[in-house]
Formats: structure tokens, C-alpha cells, sequence
């Protein structure tokens, strides 16, 4: 997995534990991000962190009520079958945190504490070794949380909460309280945390589609959230990759069948914008689009696309546009025409069916 990848999940890992109520701490364990970097992106003035240290010790594992310990075992079972399926420690914690608030709507636990639960079962984290583990009760077959070493043993929160014995002097209601502490209330992460997760995800779409890291940053630029803002109007400089078109020559020196897959991208990026897309996702839309209609050995580079587009809409660094869509009267095709071209170039749809030798 690249550092784009890797950046972008560390970011949506984070945005999830603000979510389910995690302090700063539990949140630099499990993404790995710097304490400044989360309390400066992930925690603003608006939303802040949560204060004091994380609310987890050994006691509440070892010490808890019999309700408590019945369920961090459910969690913890839940935890341990999706890292069975194959998913990480970190998405198999959120999802069997959220999973467990489904079940229980008041839980006698917060997700720091599941946190813990987990570095202590699996030895990650905050723990360098494993220091509890899952047995199942000789008695009733359930799973429960048991210390690093122990025996399965005959009794176990599910069952031992049903036996009362009658000359100890206790009531079920002693064993298992109504009334549950609350866990922690769930928090909104920073507002500029989804602009910069968006601004990854388009850098990182562009860079699989083969873009320059010049077109990339073009693109990026003026997108919610990016590290480093640039305007992206028409007085920024526009970025270079190669040869320019030639305008002048349009309809010389660019091939007929490369003339028909500019107009068609063209078309595509131009009912993408009247349906309500901002320019850099109809541009990334249109391309996909249009790239899946022709082999992959004949396709256009993205750049070169990027090209075109920013001639035609005059964006991106193109302070006037020096391409016109324009219908054809014979066959109503929409092709591009230069506004520079010395020659009147002709429909290249009209040019292909009188000799379809142009497109081998």
C-alpha cells in the first residue's frame, strides 16, 4: 500500500474514533499520527479534545462486575471473529465497538476502554504482550475473558450471574446492577478533517489515472482541505507536460480518430457540468467514461485530456478558451475546433465514415 493510501485510512481511522468518543491518546495508538498533528487537524476550537488521561486500567478488566465482564466478553468474541475474516485490528475494533452499540444502547464500557481491551487480548498497542485471552466455560459453553494462562474453569459471567447462592446474603440486583455508567458521549472531528480527506483521495485518483504530479497539483489545488492552497483560476501559471497541442494546425497535425476521442471526452465533461459537477470530478468522470469505450493500448494520456478540457473551459491556468465545441449540419456530431486553425478543419466523424482506413 502507497504512502497516499496509507495516509488517507490513517485519516478515516481517526475520523471514526472522534466518532465513537476517543481521546487524543487512544487515537495516536491506533492510526500512528503525531499528538500535534491530531490535536491541530483532527481536534480544533470548535471541536475539542476530550481532557484527562485515557479512563482504562487493569482493573477494569480483572475487577469489574459481573455484568461488566459478560460484556467485554461479547466484544471482544465479536473482535476476534472479524480478524478472523481478514480484516485489520483497527477496522475490526470500530466495527465490533459500533456493532456492541447496536446491541447494548447504554454500554458499560467506552471505546477507550474496548481500546484497551484489545491491546491487552492481542498484545498491540498500548500492550507489548498479550495479557488476557478467550475461554469457554466448562459449564454453560460460553465465551468469556479469562488472564494470559488460565484453565477453562466451571462457572463464568453468563452463568455465575444466575446462581445466588442463599446463605451469602446477596441479591441478583447486587451482581447485576440496572443501572449502567455511561460510556463516553461520541464526538464530531474537525471540519477541515473531510476536506483534507478529500483532497488525498483526488490526489491519490489522479495519480492512478496517470496524471503528472504538475496536472495533479493543478487539479488539487483549489480542492477543500488541501496542504498547500493555490488559486486555481486563470491567472495561476498553467502547468506543462510535453509538447503543447498545436492550435494552429488543429486540424493537421491532430489525428482524425484522436480528434473524435477529444470531442468525445468533451461532450461527456460538458453534460457532467450541466448535471451539477464540479469541473475537476467531471473532468475525472468523463475521462474514466471515455477511456472505457476505446482499448487500452489506443486511449489518450490523461494529460493530454487535462489539455484539451483546460483549453476548452478555459481553466486551469488557460485565461480564454481556444477550443469550441460545435455541432456538425451533416451528421449533428459535436466536435472541437480551434479558433486558432489557419484551416477550416472538417467534422473528423464525417472524415471517419467516408474513409474508416483512418482509424487502423
Amino acid at each position: 500500500m502507497g504512502f497516499a493510501d496509507t495516509r488517507i485510512r490513517s485519516l478515516e481511522t481517526a475520523r471514526e474514533c472522534v466518532r465513537l468518543g476517543a481521546r487524543p491518546r487512544t487515537i495516536e495508538w491506533i492510526t500512528g499520527l503525531p499528538p500535534s498533528f491530531i490535536l491541530r487537524s483532527v481536534f480544533d476550537k470548535t471541536h475539542r479534545a476530550p481532557r484527562g488521561r485515557p479512563p482504562y486500567t487493569e482493573e477494569f478488566i480483572f475487577r469489574a462486575s459481573l455484568k461488566v465482564q459478560a460484556e467485554i466478553s461479547i466484544f471482544a468474541l465479536r473482535y476476534r471473529q472479524l480478524k478472523a475474516d481478514g480484516f485489520s485490528p483497527a477496522q475490526s475494533l470500530l466495527t465490533a465497538y459500533r456493532h456492541h452499540l447496536t446491541v447494548i444502547k447504554t454500554p458499560s464500557f467506552c471505546f477507550d476502554e474496548a481500546f484497551f481491551l484489545v491491546s491487552n487480548l492481542d498484545g498491540i498497542w498500548a500492550r507489548r504482550s498479550p495479557a488476557v485471552d478467550l475461554c469457554e466455560c466448562l459449564r454453560c459453553g460460553c465465551t468469556h475473558i479469562v488472564p494470559m494462562g488460565s484453565k477453562a474453569k466451571s462457572g463464568c459471567p453468563f452463568c455465575r450471574a444466575h446462581v445466588v447462592a442463599p446463605h451469602s446474603g446477596h441479591h441478583r440486583a447486587d451482581v447485576l446492577p440496572s443501572a449502567t455508567p455511561a460510556a463516553a458521549p461520541s464526538l464530531e472531528p474537525c471540519a477541515k478533517l473531510d476536506g483534507r480527506i478529500q483532497a488525498l483521495r483526488a490526489h491519490r485518483q489522479f495519480e492512478r489515472l496517470g496524471a503528472h504530479p504538475r496536472i495533479v497539483a493543478a487539479l488539487t489545488s483549489g480542492t477543500r482541505g488541501a496542504d498547500r492552497l493555490s488559486s486555481p483560476d486563470s491567472a495561476s501559471p498553467r502547468p506543462r507536460c510535453g509538447h503543447p497541442l498545436s492550435l494552429k494546425r488543429w486540424g493537421v497535425s491532430v489525428k482524425t480518430v484522436a480528434r473524435i476521442r477529444y470531442s468525445i471526452l468533451a461532450v461527456a465533461y460538458r453534460r457532467l457540468l450541466e448535471s451539477g459537477f464540479e469541473p475537476v470530478e467531471a473532468l475525472r468522470s468523463a475521462f474514466v467514461h471515455t477511456a472505457s469505450l476505446f482499448p487500452a493500448n489506443a486511449w489518450l494520456s490523461f494529460d493530454r485530456c487535462f489539455e484539451v478540457i483546460s483549453l476548452m473551459d478555459a481553466r486551469w491556468g488557460v485565461a480564454h478558451s481556444e477550443l469550441d465545441l460545435i455541432p456538425c449540419p451533416k451528421c449533428r456530431s459535436h466536435h472541437l475546433v480551434s479558433r486558432q486553425d489557419l484551416t477550416a478543419a472538417g467534422c473528423p466523424f464525417c472524415a471517419l465514415i467516408r474513409q474508416p482506413r483512418l482509424c487502423m
